[in-house]
């Protein structure tokens, strides 16, 4: 989607950087209905009055609400996917490098925060009714745990370990989920730098005088 691009000069643009513009607007309306009022409230009518459009043009682009919530998911899946994935892409290849980059990027700011974290845990909820929800989300649960486990392997072969591969795999995934939690439902004041800082501490105990220097 064109950065330029706005309501301002949304006419003058062709069909498909509107088609674009309106879809993101819709997930961007969507992700602050689920934040604020839950999946059960959020409704068409809301979506469209939260964007500033009619609820025709919502059906225009999406042409239901089950198509507009699956969208969303979709949309916040490649982005987390995304993040993490570019974020091994530009570290160091050493496994130690590679899973403090991961680590990082499961609290970069455009994942980790209130709003995302917050209709993340509205999908998990729904996904036990919704297998559409539940393939989107285990796919991306599993795809970042195997490669938490093969980084975890490398590490173990390479410098050894306290834990076996699969035990510091579930460890490090069990310690990122609760701090997703505690910064969502937790007292405020709880820094992304703070999850980070404590996530290493349990890497420390794991693998022994094992950071990254880069």
């Amino acid at each position: 989607m064109s950065a330029s691009i706005n309501e301002k000069n949304f006419a003058s643009r062709n069909r498909k950087s509107q088609r674009e513009f309106r879809r993101r607007q819709l997930i961007d309306a969507t992700l602050d209905c689920i934040d604020k009022l839950g999946m059960s409230q959020t409704t068409l009518a809301r979506i469209a009055e939260r964007a500033g459009i009619s609820q025709g043009n919502v059906v225009f682009y999406f042409h239901s609400k089950d198509e507009l919530l699956e969208q969303t998911l979709h949309y916040l899946n490649e982005e987390y996917t995304s993040n993490w994935q570019t974020a091994l892409e530009s570290s160091d290849p050493d496994p130690i490098c590679q899973l403090q980059a991961l680590i990082q990027a499961s609290f970069a700011p455009q994942v980790f925060n209130r709003k995302k974290i917050s209709v993340w845990y509205a999908f998990w909820g729904e996904s036990r009714s919704r297998p559409k929800y539940m393939r989107v989300c285990g796919a991306s649960d599993r795809a970042f745990s195997e490669t938490i486990l093969k980084l975890c392997q490398a590490i173990e072969v390479r410098y050894g370990s306290n834990l076996s591969a699969r035990t510091a795999t579930q460890s490090i995934e069990g310690m990122i989920d609760g701090l997703w939690q505690n910064f969502l439902l937790g007292p405020p004041g709880f820094k992304r730098d703070q999850a980070i800082s404590a996530i290493f501490e349990l890497l420390d105990s794991i693998f022994p005088q094992q950071r990254c220097t880069d």
